[in-house]
């Protein structure tokens, strides 16, 4: 994909990556990140679901799911590992639907998104809630100017589940319709990032926070970060110069 002649050349690179192996869990924070036409590699490949009714998981809507922030996944030698603060067990390994449903006080497992779960209301092939963008960017100037309206609140990228972080002082609103280049991935940027309950929600050491969410719709019309397709595959490498045109 040919970026034109005439690319924005404002300072930007790669701060940060991240990958969330299970959907509604917390992720991982990589060097690189390999970038298919479906998007990163290993993203949200497999879903938390209620073993029972076959309720996909939605902590920003629904309270019995809200302790899914307080676990996290990753990808360890090709196996989605799960840990709490207590335990880790590979998505193969029989103990974590007991763990998992302890965590939660009801019968839950995690399993690929596509495959078939047996549940009291029947068999069910398991689908993500949402069709998610292949890549979700947030920079660097969007959390300074909301940190900017929240002195009292401690912000962290990890509220906000971006794939990648761009360290710059540009606006990425300004980017969406453009061409984007980062690493040997070249995609475009596609549409502003509206924000739901997720960023609101207590995780790990961070507490829970309605004001944050509020904020965002109060002053960004609900925005915060953009999306961006996939025009070629590619890798992705913190460091890496980011270019827009």
């Amino acid at each position: 994909m040919d970026l034109g002649s005439d690319p924005i050349e404002v300072p930007a690179t790669v701060q940060e990556l991240w990958r969330y192996p299970v959907s509604s869990l917390r992720g991982e924070r990589l060097d690189t990140l390999d970038v298919t036409f479906d998007g990163v590699r290993g993203d949200r490949s497999y879903l938390l679901v209620d073993a029972v009714s076959g309720e996909i998981a939605a902590p920003e809507k629904i309270a019995h799911w809200r302790p899914a922030l307080q676990l996290a996944a990753r990808i360890v030698d090709g196996d989605v590992v799960v840990s709490s603060t207590a335990w880790n067990f590979s998505v193969a390994d029989r103990e974590l639907d007991t763990a998992l449903s302890d965590h939660f006080g009801f019968r839950c497992a995690i399993r690929r998104a596509g495959s078939n779960l047996a549940t009291d209301a029947g068999d069910i092939t398991l689908s993500p809630r949402y069709i998610a963008s292949p890549i979700h960017l947030l920079s660097t100037r969007s959390l300074s100017d909301l940190a900017g309206l929240l002195p009292q609140v401690v912000l962290n990228v990890s509220r906000f589940r971006p794939n990648i972080v761009v360290d710059t002082s540009a606006d990425e609103n300004d980017w969406v319709g453009n061409q984007i280049a980062i690493g040997t991935y070249r995609g475009t940027v596609t549409e502003k990032t509206k924000r739901c309950g997720m960023t609101m929600l207590a995780q790990a050491e961070l507490p829970e926070d309605p004001e944050i969410l509020r904020t965002i719709v109060r002053n960004r019309q609900r925005c915060l970060g953009v999306y961006a397709d996939v025009g070629s595959k590619g890798v992705i490498s913190v460091g890496d110069r980011v270019l827009v045109g």
